[in-house]
């Protein structure tokens, strides 16, 4: 016969059960937290470990992921979580090469394998437009443009539209009066120098009279509106640069001093940096140098100036005979300023306030040997680059590691190493384009080019373009399918 459980029994029956209940909400929880966090079982010596997150990507997407021999099951764009260590990851895909790479997997943390791009198996140039000659090119940074400079002594440019499956060639005509002509017996030539950041603006250097110089800003909407800046500010300038965010200011360097350009109101700034060895524009309007050795103090230094400022910011100061290399470069990444320097064979990166980069802290050294001739802080800001003829230092900001890459081929490195991409960088060496990723990962020869003129990948980097000489003398623009139909 049934009888009803006391009050008493009937309260304690309702703790027990929500005890249980509650302790196992919080061991799922803890549970969660713990996976989350990447810890996870690890079977080799049956202890619980943590992992970190592992990212995947690719350029097309639909990779398949290897990991360590075994397949991952999924397609690109995917993640997963793994032991803290060394791991071997492969991604693979119909018609491309195979992608690999030996990463190391930090507990907690996240890394990024966001950046692979694969390569065809089968790669065939095709020729899209033909040139008598090609003297100078320069590509436009949202990659829609390539300007070609045939004859390097006619007023002739040549605009290439490559933003789409049909190439559409243009040439624009240099005003007759936007350049001083060379006297009888005189040679001269234009080369095309750099687009401004929007893509519309083109400064071109031309020389007359064999050893005389000038600056033309064009408007390759409107060449008819082609500036003179030498003539129009009465300047005699070594560079002459953009700002960042305006085509009618310019920066310029006019004996060892820096000077700030505005075409438009045709108007110049005082010295806004002084005995200056070189410049550079940083974030639209930071004037960043090296300066010259003071013949009085024997010191040099590096710093920046940021227009509007009280004063000249300087970071470091050297005292020497002005021999050593000495570069700077700033970048930003994930809101931190960094400010790399590069002085004789050492390359050193600081971390800090762009406000007081006196209190810069070092995060990271590099060495390059015979110090390094281009320095650069590229793309996103994730990466310093230095490079002394065919050696390239590349230091990861992210994972504070240093790689070094020698150049694959013989013939002479005469300029820096160009980016493709946020990851890959190429070279033109032994007239072969060949990829390298960041860290000299997944090298790939692409397709024979002329060296000393540029190769860029299309808008939505389907195409990659460059130009080959053929044996009859000809140039062609052609370009090879990087993500297959």
């Amino acid at each position: 016969m049934y009888h009803q459980p006391s009050k008493r029994k009937q309260i304690i029956q309702r703790a027990v059960i929500y005890g249980l209940m509650s302790a196992t909400v919080i061991g799922l929880v803890i549970v969660l937290v713990f996976v989350m966090l990447g810890y996870q079982f690890n079977g080799d010596d049956g202890r619980i470990e943590q992992g970190g997150l592992v990212q995947f990507d690719s350029r097309p997407t639909g990779g398949t992921v290897s990991i360590d021999g075994a397949s991952f099951g999924t397609r690109t764009p995917s993640k997963t979580t793994l032991l803290a260590g060394q791991h071997f990851v492969t991604m693979t895909r119909d018609g491309y090469r195979s992608w690999q790479k030996s990463v190391n997997v930090i507990a907690g943390s996240v890394l990024w394998l966001n950046y692979t791009r694969f390569i065809p198996n089968d790669l065939k140039p095709a020729n899209v437009e033909d040139f008598s000659s090609v003297s100078s090119t320069s590509v436009s940074p949202n990659s829609k443009w390539m300007a070609v400079k045939e004859n390097p002594s006619d007023t002739a440019i040549h605009l290439v539209d490559i933003s789409g499956d049909t190439v559409k060639p243009a040439t624009l005509e240099l005003p007759a009066g936007s350049y001083t002509p060379s006297s009888e017996g005189k040679t001269h030539s234009f080369v095309l120098v750099k687009w401004d950041p929007d893509s519309r603006y083109i400064i071109v250097k031309h020389t007359y009279d064999d050893t005389k110089t000038e600056w033309l800003v064009v408007d390759t909407q409107n060449v008819a509106d082609t500036k003179n800046v030498t003539k129009l500010l009465s300047i005699d300038a070594s560079n002459v640069v953009f700002s960042g965010n305006n085509p009618k200011i310019l920066y310029a360097q006019i004996g060892s001093d820096v000077r700030r350009l505005d075409i438009g109101l045709a108007t110049m700034s005082r010295p806004l940096v002084s005995n200056a060895a070189e410049f550079s524009i940083y974030d639209d309007s930071t004037i960043v140098f090296s300066t010259l050795v003071d013949p009085d103090t024997k010191k040099r230094s590096v710093g920046y100036y940021d227009e509007g400022a009280d004063k000249i910011q300087t970071i470091r100061t050297y005292t020497d005979d002005g021999t050593a290399l000495l570069h700077l470069a700033i970048g930003k990444y994930f809101n931190d300023t960094y400010f790399a320097i590069a002085y004789g064979d050492k390359v050193d990166v600081l971390k800090g306030d762009f406000s007081h980069p006196s209190k810069a802290k070092q995060v990271a050294s590099a060495t390059i040997a015979g110090g390094a001739q281009y320095l650069s802080i590229p793309t996103d800001g994730r990466f310093v680059a230095a490079q002394h003829d065919d050696t390239l230092v590349v230091t990861d900001l992210e994972l504070n590691k240093t790689t070094t890459t020698k150049l694959k081929g013989t013939s002479e490195v005469k300029e820096q190493m160009q980016w493709l991409d946020t990851y890959t960088v190429w070279s033109d060496r032994d007239s072969m384009v060949r990829l390298y990723e960041f860290d000299g990962a997944n090298q790939h020869d692409i397709m024979p080019v002329t060296p000393g003129l540029n190769v860029t990948l299309n808008p939505d980097a389907k195409y990659l373009y460059g130009i080959i000489k053929s044996e009859d003398g000809m140039y062609h623009l052609e370009r090879v399918r990087m993500v297959l139909p």
